[in-house]
């Protein structure tokens, strides 16, 4: 008996340490190496910010910033320069204002808090920081006042109110002042015929443009009151019929304009008082649409000026239109947009540019040159310039979805040659914008090396675009529409209604879902694309440089063959356009291939030195020869059980109510009978260890059942893993999909033991591998005899997991290189002496196979040891950070949860896991995109790309810099500041401050003139500790003679803003050092630049 357990026991022992892959420990030396290969960043988002609520722009540093609902903030400048944040609590941000020139802004979000932000850099680290809040208006205790609308006014903001109330913040302490402009003023303040029972709520606040202590108050119900802060009486008031919207000054200050509910505007002069002077509904007289916004533009010279505004149309007839309308004289467009207008801004060149002091503030025209208008899906720049006014080609934040992403495709290194005729052809596909410089510069990039790298999206309606991911800005290059080599996709544009004029790309309809594209293929060697569709149908295209006429010819295969009891109910397969037809330069289509049944492409690969592609579909695969344009062969991967299938239901999630109810109750058995096991014995636990196979019926501990969490360091150790139970999968089951082909690969390896020759490789759901040999004819007559293949070689893995990667690993433990890599010096030449392996990827493990004897090697089973299943896959070069010359190629995959994880093909060993993605955003995994390069792309949002790099070498960062000019973020009265925050244990100096009164200087240096040396030094040990440049400040201060302590106390106020690990509110209050700023100029610094080693 004792003989018989000492067996067991042995048994038990090997096949436990077969399980948890028991490697020797690493050594030291390869955990530091890790650290040079691996690391995991996340810090760019690529596409236009999803759901947008605010717009605000500065026209003095020239950057644009957008808020969301989420509470994300972006703040764009030049291309190349952006930086991004988001609110702590994630509000949603009703309105975004920038503080001119001082690279501040201030959001108020939707709980009625006001948020500053600061652009702000610390060693070329770039920051867009909250510094402070307040939210006095909702936390006091009182009843809250809810802030109806902002606006900027001389140093400080005003906040309008619902209850028809303005108060002033202090911008720089961003504290309330005690100065209020209360309703009940504002009636005393009135004529009788303009007093109302109620004004309602502040809707629009407007600085007068001449003069700095003016400004209107717009209320809701039509008054309309020009305030004299500075004598605090009401100056003119004037009185509209209509609900109000909006107002805008002219220039001059002399005048402005109101609009209103009723879809009019207003213009009323200032010396004229209540009586306007004019009254217009442009599109009327019928009830029109509010209009929401307007602006009034002077041009250049004696030109007639620009009336800008949004909405304002007719609502019987265009009631349904989103626009923004431009008037200039006889000149009137109406920009049609197919998705609402949020907002939009005018850049004007009087608001950059230095003013004169010279000229008189009336004579300076505006001169208008841009407009930005942002959409709930896009953003639109109009030239307003050029003949036309044509739209701007966006640099950032485009519209990625402007049709639903259904593929996509990341290519990287791309050869000089290729990019500059992509460049060229997609400048002449988009010669109709405009061809002026993109009117937006604010900041400066930094000069780094860049790679060439380009991420292919496929999209609904059979378009395929071609995005510049090389740095942070992604700007579209180039598309192509392959619906137009179809007749169903062939439509001609209706001409545009004056004035009305189509704008945009956001068009999320398509004609025909057959269209979409299913993936995507690019060789930037052979300059060959290739694009499948739902349909069935995959395209060969090749780049030109000329315009061509052809004639384009089409190939069909049948992959179901002569099976009489197969019959196609699904969709009909596309028409392809007949005859001649002009391309552009570009990419033209040279063949399409036609499967049938027509069904969605689901695996492709291509290989363009042989001039071989192969597709596959729910079906099964075919091997297609494009330099003769026939088909070679036809496989079909349905079952006996699945000829039953006859429609597209394999790509479909959808189950009848029976087969759904049938599952449940398996999945109940299942999980009591597993319960029941749990409560065994320890030995008959080891007993059921042995009888499973390879460790895969293991059962796991209870904690492993729920699935463990994975700790957040990138670094992996070696740790035993226990084992859960893997259910077989078998065609009794939901069958409908184990036919798709998931996988296809082109190879030159050993199916023999002595002669290596192509190959092709085909992996199913069902977990079947399918390996045929190629016999391709000498390249003199590669035009002229035919290519043959043959089944070769066929693995079916054990639980018969779907196979979703497959590759050929040489004698070095590296992949085999794409075509043509090789012979261009884009890769080495591969070790074609022997030792080949198979590296098969299915959801549930990786497994290396022997070839051409196909006997296991190694493998990691990651869903017995974490309950995760594979979703992506790619081969990725990792290079080291600090040696150029070294390089690993590893494994990345995607798991189902959400994992990023990377491991060596040799051994199969995990170097790093990180949780990427939150496990439920299905879509998210879904779209992610493993890059060569250790870099890859996943879908944050319907309209937005996140970008993550697993590679310690290739990292974006930003690198860019914003210089401010000195003093911009200095206040004002500087001693006020100090002594109005000083901590209240000193109430004298404290009741020194009247009202909130400013000291004069006089007083101030009566103030300063008693200090001694020893005094300053004493004011300066009661701050926090300071930093060590602030400390220096401070001792050179206090060097100073005691004639220059005036000035040493300002600079002494200047280096509080420097502390650090403090709450003082001394500290948070930037003070003006002119003695400072003469010697230093202030700058921010921020970053966004490719950081790249390469050999």
């Amino acid at each position: 008996m004792s003989s018989l357990f000492s067996f067991i026991r042995h048994r038990y022992d090997k096949i436990k340490g077969d399980t948890v892959h028991s490697h020797p420990k690493e050594s030291d030396f390869r955990q530091k190496l890790k650290k040079e290969l691996y690391e995991y960043n996340q810090v760019l988002h690529h596409g236009f910010p999803t759901k947008p609520s605010a717009l605000a722009y500065d026209p003095s540093l020239q950057l644009l910033a957008i808020a969301t609902k989420h509470g994300a903030l972006r703040v764009y400048g030049a291309p190349d320069v952006e930086f991004c944040s988001t609110h702590e609590s994630e509000e949603t941000v009703t309105q975004l204002l920038f503080i001119p020139g001082e690279g501040r802004l201030v959001s108020l979000t939707c709980d009625n808090v006001l948020h500053l932000w600061e652009i702000n850099s610390d060693d070329f680290n770039s920051t867009l920081e909250e510094k402070k809040t307040f939210d006095e208006f909702t936390s006091d205790g009182s009843k809250p006042k809810a802030i109806s609308v902002i606006s900027i006014f001389d140093k400080k903001l005003l906040l309008g109110t619902e209850d028809g109330d303005v108060h002033l913040l202090n911008l720089h302490s961003f504290k309330i002042t005690d100065q209020v402009i209360s309703q009940d003023v504002i009636m005393q303040n009135v004529p009788e015929d303009c007093k109302v029972v109620s004004t309602g709520s502040v809707e629009a606040l407007q600085a007068h443009p001449t003069n700095k202590d003016k400004f209107l108050i717009g209320y809701d119900r039509g008054l309309i009151v020009l305030w004299d802060l500075k004598e605090n009486k009401a100056d003119v008031t004037f009185n509209a019929s209509q609900q109000l919207e909006s107002l805008c000054w002219n220039r001059n200050g002399k005048e402005f304009l109101s609009s209103h509910s009723d879809g009019s505007y207003v213009h009323w002069v200032v010396d004229d008082g209540n009586q306007p002077k004019e009254e217009c509904i442009p599109y009327g007289p019928f009830p029109c649409k509010a209009i929401s916004k307007i602006d009034w533009k002077t041009a250049e010279g004696d030109n007639e000026p620009f009336m800008i505004f949004s909405g304002g149309m007719a609502r019987g007839s265009y009631g349904d239109k989103f626009t923004v309308s431009v008037i200039q004289g006889e000149k009137h467009v109406t920009f049609d947009f197919t998705s609402r207008v949020l907002d939009y801004t005018v850049l004007c060149k009087a608001d950059e540019e230095p003013t004169d002091p010279g000229l008189e503030a009336g004579s300076i025209r505006d001169i208008p040159h841009s407009i930005i208008v942002l959409l709930e899906e896009e953003i639109v720049a109009i030239d307003l310039l050029s003949n036309g006014w044509p739209p701007f080609r966006l640099p950032y934040g485009n519209s990625i979805h402007a049709s639903a992403i259904t593929a996509s495709s990341h290519v990287s290194n791309v050869p000089e040659s290729l990019w500059k005729k992509i460049i060229d052809a997609g400048n002449q596909l988009f010669s109709s914008y405009s061809k002026r410089e993109w009117p937006i510069r604010g900041g400066e990039k930094q000069e780094t090396r860049k790679s060439r790298d380009i991420l292919l999206t496929g999209h609904e309606d059979g378009s395929v675009k071609f995005w510049n991911v090389s740095s942070v800005s992604m700007e579209l290059m180039y598309k192509v529409n392959t619906a137009s080599y179809f007749e169903e996709g062939f439509t001609e544009s209706a001409e545009d209604e004056e004035p009305f004029r189509k704008i945009g790309h956001f068009d999320p309809y398509t004609d025909d879902p057959r269209l979409g594209v299913q993936r995507i293929f690019l060789c930037p060697v052979s300059d060959i694309l290739v694009v499948a569709g739902t349909a069935g149908q995959v395209i060969v295209l090749q780049m030109e440089r000329e315009q061509r006429e052809l004639d384009i010819k089409v190939s069909k295969v049948n992959l179901v063959g002569d099976r009489d009891n197969f019959v196609w109910k699904g969709h009909n397969s596309l028409t392809v356009v007949s005859g001649d037809v002009r391309y552009n330069q570009g990419f033209q289509p040279q063949c399409i291939l036609q499967m049938s049944p027509p069904a969605a492409c689901t695996a492709l690969s291509v290989h363009t030195e042989w001039q071989l592609l192969s597709a596959g579909t729910a079906h099964g695969f075919c091997l297609f020869d494009f330099c003769q344009r026939r088909s070679i062969s036809a496989t079909c991967t349905l079952s006996a059980t699945e000829t039953s299938a006859t429609d597209d239901s394999s790509m479909s999630r959808r189950k009848s109510f029976k087969k759904s109810l049938r599952e449940s109750f398996r999945r109940l058995r299942r999980r009591r009978s597993m319960g029941k096991t749990k409560k065994e014995s320890g030995a008959s636990n080891r007993l059921q260890e042995m009888k499973s196979d390879d460790g895969q019926r293991a059962i796991s501990s209870p904690k492993m059942q729920a699935g463990r969490k994975l700790a957040p360091p990138t670094i992996e150790e070696d740790m035993p893993h226990a084992e859960r139970a893997i259910e077989e999968r078998g065609a009794s089951g939901d069958g409908s999909q184990c036919s798709m082909v998931r996988c296809l690969q082109f190879a030159d390896t050993y199916l023999t033991a002595t002669v290596h020759s192509p190959s092709l490789l085909a992996g199913t759901n069902a977990g079947k591998v399918y390996i045929f040999s190629i016999v391709l004819p000498a390249y003199d007559k590669r035009d002229q005899e035919d290519v043959t293949a043959r089944l070769s070689k066929e693995i079916t893995l054990r639980h018969q997991a779907p196979v979703i990667g497959l590759s050929i690993i040489d004698g070095t433990y590296y992949p085999l290189p794409l075509a043509l890599e090789v012979q261009n010096g884009r890769a080495k030449a591969p070790d074609m002496s022997g030792n080949h392996k198979l590296l098969v990827i299915s959801e549930e493990q990786f497994k290396l196979f022997a070839m051409p004897t196909l006997k296991p090697e190694d493998k990691w089973k990651l869903t017995a040891h974490e309950g995760s299943r594979t979703r992506k896959v790619a081969t990725c070069t990792f290079r080291s950070r600090s040696d150029e010359q070294y390089n690993e190629m590893n494994i990345a995959c995607m798991t189902n949860m959400g994992q990023l994880s990377v491991y060596t093909i040799k051994g199969l060993r995990r170097q790093m896991n990180i949780d990427a993605i939150n496990k439920i955003d299905i879509n998210g995994i879904a779209s992610c995109i493993l890059a060569s390069t250790g870099e890859g792309f996943y879908l944050s949002s319907s309209s937005e790309y996140a970008r993550f790099s697993l590679s310690a070498a290739k990292v974006v960062k930003p690198a860019c810099k914003l210089t401010l000019k000195d003093g911009l973020r200095t206040p004002e009265g500087t001693p006020q500041i100090i002594i109005e925050n000083y901590d209240e244990t000193h109430p004298t100096s404290r009741d020194s401050v009247v009202s909130r009164g400013e000291l004069s200087a006089a007083d101030m240096s009566l103030r300063s003139a008693d200090m001694t040396q020893d005094e300053v030094v004493d004011y300066a040990h009661e701050e926090p500790e300071l930093s060590p440049a602030a400390a220096a400040a401070s001792a050179s201060v206090a060097a100073d003679d005691a004639s220059n302590i005036c000035n040493a106390s300002e600079t002494a106020g200047q280096t509080s803003d420097q502390l650090t690990n403090h709450h003082s509110p001394v500290a948070e209050e930037p003070v003006a050092s002119s003695t400072l700023h003469s010697h230093n100029e202030v700058h921010s610094t921020v970053t966004t630049a490719t950081v790249e080693v390469s050999p």
